[in-house]
């Protein structure tokens, strides 16, 4: 039974040693599993030339806005608005974001920090905090949606192409900036954010490591068989403005999804990833999680025993984990290319004041 306090009618020492006990387990990362890469990985192949053009884009000068908002002892916040300049797509809005800028260190390595679905970035902000505090300088970009997410759904690709484009362009303004060092540049993301992460680290040989958290591959049955509330609403208004059912639907983004993770996943140099994933989630299906993991060669990953949600029990543990992940692979003598893989196969178009990120169509 409950040992309960009479005089004060809180839990007796009992009850709250047992709580102490399950949050140093969770702490320190108890019945988390943890799995490294292969000894006998080998490095990815090429991109097809036509997928990785998808990712092309024409590097105009960063046009920003930057206002100092908060200073701390060792970092500096700003709130930032970059002109996101990608004319093909309809809604060209500034790109926005938090930035954490490193007041002693010269040249510190930077995190980008990628929000959960509708850009909620109190959800991660406690992981740029964590970084800023740690050394790095931090990107927390606001994620938001194109229009809306039914019409996310009923354009899947554009929307896919238009997120990636746009977090590319923090990548231009990064290299724009004093006091960063932008070749140790990382990328963390959750949900969303980790979709997110996945897909800029695959589109972008500027991104040394990825930490995506709670991905997987196969977008239209993740999408369609989501429990996450938001998703299931979209998904039955994308059924009745297209008149499909759920396998109607299913289909039509199997058609309409040319960009998927799971296609991406053998082309990324898993040396460079740490996966987490989240054994119960059903918002974004473990066993999807799970492929995906495979078809990338089983990078290092961690399983945590939760859904998707009830992961957040994990943020202390998860902050150090990728904290040292990124350490390791961010180290000036870390190996920063060379390798043939999805990471050294896209362009940026040259303007006349833009550079050249990735392979010259000379090169390919």
């Amino acid at each position: 039974m409950t040992s309960i306090d009479t005089a004060t009618n809180s839990p007796g020492p009992g009850v709250a040693s047992q709580i102490l006990l399950l949050v140093l387990i969770v702490a320190t990362g108890g019945c988390a599993s943890v799995s490294e890469l292969p000894e006998n990985y080998t490095k990815p192949t090429l991109l097809p030339r036509e997928v990785a053009d998808r990712f092309c884009y024409r590097a105009t000068p960063v046009r920003d806005q930057v206002a100092l908002r908060d200073e701390k002892k060792s970092y500096r916040v700003y709130a930032v608005s970059i002109e996101a300049d990608l004319p093909q797509f309809e809604d060209d809005s500034p790109v926005t974001l938090e930035y954490y800028e490193q007041i002693d260190d010269p040249a510190a390595p930077v995190v980008l920090v990628l929000p959960i679905l509708n850009g909620q970035k109190n959800i991660v902000r406690p992981f740029a905090t964590y970084f800023a505090r740690n050394g790095y300088a931090v990107a927390l970009v606001d994620t938001v949606q194109r229009k809306t997410l039914l019409q996310d759904l009923v354009h899947p690709e554009d929307a896919i192409i238009q997120t990636i484009l746009r977090h590319r362009r923090v990548l231009d303004w990064i290299e724009s900036r004093p006091g960063i060092d932008a070749t140790r540049i990382a990328v963390f993301g959750a949900s969303l954010g980790g979709f997110n992460a996945l897909f800029l680290a695959a589109s972008d040989a500027r991104v040394r490591a990825v930490a995506p958290a709670l991905v997987a591959g196969d977008l239209p049955f993740v999408l369609t068989h989501s429990n996450e509330r938001r998703i299931v609403e979209a998904v039955a208004a994308a059924e009745q403005d297209l008149t499909l059912d759920t396998a109607g639907l299913e289909q039509y983004l199997e058609a309409n999804i040319k960009t998927d993770p799971l296609d991406l996943a053998p082309h990324l140099d898993a040396s460079k990833v740490l996966m987490i994933l989240a054994k119960f989630d059903k918002a974004v299906p473990f066993e999807k999680q799970l492929e995906l993991r495979d078809a990338m060669g089983n990078p290092e990953s961690i399983t945590l025993p939760t859904g998707h949600i009830t992961a957040a029990v994990y943020i202390f543990y998860l902050r150090r984990k990728v904290r040292e992940f990124f350490d390791r692979k961010l180290a000036p003598a870390a190996e920063s290319g060379g390798t043939v893989s999805l990471l050294t196969t896209n362009c940026v178009v040259e303007s006349d004041q833009g550079r050249q990120h990735g392979l010259k169509d000379s090169e390919r």
